[in-house]
């Protein structure tokens, strides 16, 4: 996919800026918070499906969340720590558990300060993840997809990206029509 330069590196401004500026910033300030763990995954766990669908060009999604989120604890940021089973069980006990049920099903600890961002329990019945290394490895993983959207070579992951902002404009489209109908919804306008 073709382009100048400074274009593709005003697109990678663009994601960073969505995602940042819509949740990362919000995780970011919650994790001063000792209790905050458990929100804090829950904001990691849909930028993951995310970045993971901008990276495939994703634009349904529908059905996919396991393979999004099983490929994208593959990555090198959450390498070694997550194997396959590992990748699993945080898909269905981590990421459904609190995204349909607000908590972690299985025996999933969340703790801070840790040696290592994932360890099995001793007795191998669960496992403690470090949420501040977890979400360290997010961010990093947004900034890894924003440097890869900038580079000449990557092609296909550039008309991904395409791909994936063609689909959402064409949302925002569809709702600004959806509104411009409503005339009291000019105040919601302003305030957003």
């Amino acid at each position: 996919m073709r382009g100048a330069p400074e274009d593709w590196a005003r697109a990678a401004d663009i994601v960073r800026d969505r995602l940042e500026g819509r949740f990362l910033r919000f995780a970011d300030s919650w994790l001063t918070d000792p209790f905050s763990g458990f929100v804090v995954l829950a904001v990691d766990c849909l930028l993951a499906e995310t970045l993971q669908q901008f990276r495939a060009g994703e634009t349904s999604g529908s059905g996919k969340s396991k393979r999004y989120i099983t490929q994208f604890l593959s990555g090198p940021r959450f390498q070694p720590d997550f194997d396959q089973d590992a990748r699993l069980r945080f898909y269905e006990d981590v990421r459904c558990g609190l995204l349909h049920q607000a908590e972690a099903k299985g025996m999933w600890l969340v703790r801070r300060g840790q040696s290592k961002m994932l360890r099995i329990v001793t007795n191998g019945s669960g496992y403690i993840i470090d949420v501040e290394r977890f979400h360290d490895a997010v961010r990093l993983s947004l900034e890894d997809y924003c440097r890869d959207i900038v580079d000449s070579s990557q092609e296909d992951l550039r008309g991904n990206l395409w791909r994936k902002m063609e689909q959402i404009c064409g949302i925002r489209t569809a709702r600004g029509l959806l509104f411009e109908a409503d005339d009291d919804t000019s105040e919601l306008h302003k305030a957003t």
